[in-house]
């Protein structure tokens, strides 16, 4: 018996039909991607925490610096104090990251002539007014350290998040951006050592009810603003490269605009501290 083969026509459905499936299912497969990077992304903050929980019980709860030079010319990073409690830089880089192994720490502080003491990449930023520092050296006051049980609201109080490392002429709270890497939001752990993935117009939710100091470049504590002019279509800077160009200053901050910086997840609410505050002189 004759086989009859497949019209043109017929063929010309089933393509049709097969085009459609793909269009429907692709973004169902790019969401779930981007839902499992968002889950591991979740564990890893997680594990930052704990490790951070560990490190305090071992230092009189004394929370660790996120910077201080050690002679002649290495910085030691809050990454490189955690690092033996974690036992893996890998849960540092964010399995989103855009840049391969991480953002580059290392050529963050070249330009001052400092050299990493172990960590060299990394995804998730520190919350520069809960971690102090020491840059003594390169500035003439420093930002004395805190104990964890001094923080009023540890529940709402911003430890570590999904970040960019802005190449910059200096190493202040406004060039340590949050960066949204999941749906339109970010990956965040609070002090308690919990972590939560946020979309990034609910930034400014946490820890609405307490207000900041006279003066503060922003009424409440962590913010984040729209700049549909520097950024996407929606407002949002959502590459390492957009992040980079983004107009962002330490003062005058605005929920849309060029003022200001461009998002503000540093802070101690509670303790009127907004970001890295230098109240010693240096030695």
């Amino acid at each position: 018996m004759k086989r009859k083969a497949f019209t043109l026509i017929e063929l010309l459905v089933v393509i049709a039909i097969i085009a459609i499936l793909a269009a429907i299912l692709f973004p169902v497969f790019a969401q779930a991607k981007d839902a499992a990077k968002k889950t591991q992304s979740i564990s890893n903050l997680k594990q930052v925490g704990t490790s951070t929980a560990i490190y305090l019980a071992d230092y009189d709860d004394t929370i660790p610096q996120s910077a201080y030079i050690e002679a002649p010319n290495t910085i030691v990073s809050v990454y490189d104090l955690l690092q033996p409690y974690m036992k893996n830089e890998q849960i540092l880089v964010s399995p989103s990251d855009e840049i391969s192994g991480g953002q580059s720490w290392e050529s963050r502080v070249q330009p001052f002539g400092l050299v990493p003491k172990q960590v060299k990449k990394a995804s998730y930023i520190p919350n520069l007014g809960v971690f102090g520092d020491n840059l003594c050296g390169l500035k003439p006051s420093y930002t004395p350290t805190i104990v964890h049980t001094g923080l009023p609201e540890q529940v709402e109080t911003i430890m570590f998040f999904d970040g960019y490392i802005k190449q910059a002429p200096d190493l202040n709270f406004y060039t340590f951006l949050g960066q949204a890497r999941h749906a339109d939001g970010l990956v965040i752990n609070f002090a308690d050592t919990h972590a939560k993935f946020y979309r990034w117009s609910a930034v400014q939710n946490i820890a609405k009810n307490y207000q900041t100091p006279t003066g503060s470049r922003a009424p409440t504590y962590y913010s984040w603003r729209k700049d549909t002019t520097n950024c996407d279509a929606d407002g949002l800077c959502k590459t390492g490269g957009r992040l980079q160009a983004v107009p962002s200053t330490p003062t005058g901050y605005s929920l849309v605009g060029t003022t200001g910086p461009y998002n503000d997840l540093h802070g101690i609410p509670g303790l009127n501290i907004t970001d890295s505050e230098d109240t010693a002189t240096c030695p």
